[in-house]
């Protein structure tokens, strides 16, 4: 899973696996900075998602309010701007709907603005059927209600390749891409005040904040992430 050993990208480029790399790491702490399993599990397991080894598994198993199953990276250092990109698979959580939401990936300040520490929050959520999933797009924006604004963007079956571009400043944005290397074509984007909240000081991925509906269906099943890269500057695209 992904590419954390990489220095050049002056963030991190966390990678279980590469072809670089003959081995899997026997845990995800390290490369990842640390892991959060209250009522949940995040594991090494073999076979990722795009020629690697392995990839992490993140399961909830206690329906249990604030269950987390993620991990946390520590290398960003108050970025003004923020890229990252990941795989992730969600074909385990069957008949998922629309009241079983769960966050996936974060992007936070630790100098947060109007109640708000995650400049970036990515979810996902079923629809009425359970039949399909979509990815809910969050980020700052003074003014608006608690100060947030959103987007969704379809996911599919199989693995899905997530990417996004969070800019700091008064004329902020958050470009998201879904199973999309086209830089000049980002699947969402969004765009407001993030000047009051400071940069991105860690990242988390796993699963996290999952709505009661969520851990009552979803318990004991693992949800595939794959090469999680970061960067400051240049799109990631693959």
């Amino acid at each position: 899973m992904s590419r954390k050993f990489n220095a050049l990208l002056g963030l991190g480029a966390l990678a279980f696996a590469s072809s670089a790399f003959a081995q899997c790491p026997s845990s995800p702490v390290p490369p990842w900075s640390s892991q959060s399993v209250l009522g949940g599990t995040v594991a090494i397991v073999a076979g990722g998602y795009d020629g690697t080894s392995c990839r992490m598994a993140s399961t909830i198993t206690g329906n249990i309010g604030g269950a987390s199953a993620f991990v946390r990276d520590n290398t960003p250092a108050s970025e003004p701007r923020y890229r990252a990109q990941f795989l992730i698979n969600l074909d385990t959580l069957t008949g998922q709907n629309t009241i079983q939401s769960v966050k996936v990936f974060g992007a936070s300040t630790d100098a947060p603005f109007g109640g708000q520490s995650e400049v970036v929050r990515l979810t996902v959520v079923g629809n009425v059927a359970g039949t399909a999933k979509t990815l809910g797009v969050f980020t700052v924006c003074e003014g608006q209600p608690s100060n947030l604004c959103s987007a969704s963007a379809p996911l599919t079956a199989g693995t899905n390749r997530i990417e996004i571009d969070w800019q700091k400043g008064p004329t902020g944005s958050l470009r998201v891409w879904v199973n999309n290397t086209n830089e000049g074509a980002p699947t969402a984007t969004l765009n407001g005040n993030s000047n009051s909240w400071g940069g991105v000081d860690f990242a988390t991925l796993g699963l996290a904040a999952g709505s009661a509906a969520f851990r009552a269906a979803q318990l004991n099943r693992a949800v595939g992430f794959d090469e999680f890269d970061s960067r400051r500057q240049t799109f990631i695209g693959n």
